[in-house]
């Protein structure tokens, strides 16, 4: 893909900067329009299964007063 990335490395570069410029930066930066919305499904995929799950596994600690 060299030379033919969808997205513009100086951008890139720019972002990059100021994010690690900020006082407090995101843990993770996701950058580009393509992968954006590809985060935010997975993020959406894990908190439902999070969620299936509270249920049954919330109550696993164990049962003696020690």
């Amino acid at each position: 893909m060299n030379g033919k990335q969808a997205g513009d490395p100086a951008k890139l570069a720019d972002a990059l900067l100021r994010v690690a410029d900020q006082a407090e930066p995101p843990r993770r930066f996701v950058a580009g329009s393509d992968a954006i919305p590809t985060a935010e499904a997975k993020g959406q995929e894990i908190t439902e299964q999070a969620r299936a799950s509270r249920e049954l596994g919330m109550d696993l600690a164990h049962d003696d007063d020690a």
